[in-house]
């Protein structure tokens, strides 16, 4: 749905909007219209179905020593995590503006922050930094995995549809392809570089969507870029295909698509694949920097464009044009629309949106989330393909369905990961299931994605060292399922409020806001959980909840608690 806003000022999140009618005749209108973007993601609230980014950290950085670039120098490992992120914007040897990270642990997003380099080896805390936009590359594939899961979960599809050929019209000499198989870069295409003019040419982006499995299936077969062999052979242009088929296949856009299905029930409020939207925001202002010249054209990344006069340069490029000599380039967040962003790797977001996509992943694969089932999700990290690799791997050493992973089918997952990057932009993302962890790093630069899977996992490490207790030490046994935490209590009503709470056995857990009528204005849990420590957040303003006393009522086994929170204005 489009709105027509005539007239906008913006005004401290909000917009002012001047009413049609009273523009058309002449008259100042008495009382401007204000319409709030709240998380300044370019959708105003009414129209957002995620509009309040949910946020609260558990860790003070009061705890920290001031920042010196040494992890050395600190015990607390939230302290050595944000001095190991200091020291890769210091040392990476690569130009980079912009750093953030985030952690999640035990089911919240435990904390994040960011940095910025101002030149002659200087840097500046930038706290706001962590809802910073960036473009998170090929990152985008586990997101656009864990949307067919969901899809498939759903009864909308089948990871084990065919995807090419849907009405006859062009045939195949070497077998049928799935979406399995796409989404596991097995039996459909070569390395990129085997492909990368195929979708370059003018009308190919139009073509490419409505009716891809035409467009794409005469290369199956082909000796230049189909992969008839079947084994692994990874190719973006695998994720292109499987996002094109999404999209044909709910009868809605691919950004339709992952931000119905994926982005805002994970409360990743601010990702989005409008390029044109996000680098109009407050918080994708920004640009990306690269000594690398690339040209974005239809649905992917065409590196020979600029010696090929057949091809369109009519989405995304650097502020060089074809001939010039390339040194830094400025890259924006993209010009690009939606319906021009590649499946493989066109995510746009801030490190809180993959913080609160690794939750809904560490959630599902714990039993703690309805969207996602955890044999859904050990489904996708379960490896399928060998990458040939058994020490000094750059990223796990297996391929599962849309994540490098190092964990057999049906055996606990102990790691998975996934990096991208598009020029002037890099992330780095990994997760240690069993641990119930999570780090993702993004940069604006050409920082190598193994460095920052490198540091995500040195962070992880200290994390985990640091929560290993001596058997002398361990906590006393939970006997009754109660709450644990509420913080920060009073809240202010914009703000949120981290709500943990203990189960004593595995059992149904309900867990309810109250107002001071004893009417329920919120439920915040209500399935099963395994025993242990657990945790959700909760932003009033996101349930449109006035400023006043409430009650958290919590249920788990025959067990209750009830604690009361004050939402100030």
């Amino acid at each position: 749905m489009k709105l027509r806003l005539g007239l906008a000022l913006p005004i401290l999140g909000c917009i002012v909007i001047a009413a049609p009618e009273a523009r058309a005749a002449g008259v100042q209108p008495d009382v401007p219209q204000l319409v709030v973007d709240t998380d300044q993601d370019g959708l105003p609230d009414p129209g957002d179905a995620c509009p309040v980014v949910q946020y609260a950290p558990s860790f003070s950085w009061s705890y920290c020593a001031p920042t010196d670039g040494n992890p050395a120098n600190d015990t607390e490992p939230e302290c050595k995590a944000r001095e190991r992120v200091i020291q890769t914007l210091l040392t990476s040897g690569v130009f980079t503006t912009h750093i953030a990270f985030a952690v999640v642990q035990n089911g919240l997003v435990h904390f994040a922050d960011a940095f910025s380099y101002i030149g002659q080896g200087q840097y500046v805390h930038d706290p706001a930094g962590v809802h910073r936009l960036y473009r998170i590359g090929s990152t985008t594939k586990a997101m656009v995995a864990t949307t067919a899961k969901i899809l498939e979960e759903r009864g909308e599809l089948s990871l084990n549809d065919f995807v090419n050929d849907d009405d006859a019209t062009q045939l195949m000499t070497g077998g049928e392809r799935t979406l399995r198989q796409l989404l596991g870069h097995r039996g459909a295409f070569k390395v990129d570089s085997g492909a990368l003019h195929l979708f370059c040419y003018a009308g190919d982006l139009a073509a490419f969507w409505s009716d891809p499995d035409d467009l794409v299936s005469p290369h199956y077969d082909s000796a230049t870029y189909g992969n008839l062999g079947g084994g692994y052979q990874y190719s973006a242009f695998n994720y292109s295909l499987a996002g094109a088929y999404l999209a044909n296949r709910t009868g809605e856009t691919f950004a339709e698509v992952l931000q119905t299905r994926l982005f805002d029930p994970a409360g990743m409020c601010t990702a989005m694949l409008d390029g044109l939207r996000a680098k109009s925001t407050p918080i994708g202002n920004e640009a990306g920097v690269s000594q690398a010249s690339v040209m974005h054209v239809g649905p992917y990344i065409n590196l020979t464009a600029p010696t090929d006069p057949r091809c369109v340069d009519n989405f995304y490029s650097s502020n060089a044009l074809p001939g010039d000599p390339y040194t830094y380039q400025i890259y924006n967040l993209d010009e690009a629309a939606a319906e021009a962003r590649d499946p493989a790797g066109g995510v746009i977001a801030s490190v809180i949106d993959v913080a609160h996509f690794m939750k809904l992943l560490l959630a599902g694969y714990h039993g703690r989330t309805n969207l996602l089932s955890s044999a859904g999700i050990r489904d996708l990290w379960g490896a399928v393909s060998s990458l040939g690799c058994t020490t000094n791997c750059a990223y796990a050493p297996y391929y599962g369905t849309g994540f490098f992973t190092n964990s057999q089918p049906n055996t606990p997952v102990t790691q998975v990961e996934h990096g991208g990057s598009r020029t002037g932009f890099a992330s780095g993302m990994v997760l240690r299931p069993e641990a119930d962890l999570g780090v993702v790093v993004l940069a604006n630069a050409d920082v190598s994605t193994v460095a920052l899977s490198n540091l995500a996992k040195a962070i992880l490490t200290d994390l985990e060292v640091a929560v290993a207790v001596e058997p002398e030490d361990v906590l006393p046994e939970v006997t009754a399922s109660r709450l644990t935490t509420l913080a920060p209590n009073p809240l202010e009503r914009r703000g949120t409020i981290a709500i943990r709470f203990a189960v004593a056995r595995a059992a149904h857990v309900d867990l309810q806001v109250f107002d001071v009528r004893g009417r329920s204005v919120a439920r915040l849990a209500n399935g099963e959980y395994q025993a242990g420590d657990h945790g959700v957040q909760w932003s009033p303003a996101a349930e449109g909840v006035a400023p006043g006393t409430y009650f958290i009522r919590f249920e788990a086994g025959g067990d209750d608690d009830v604690q009361k929170i004050v939402v100030a204005p």
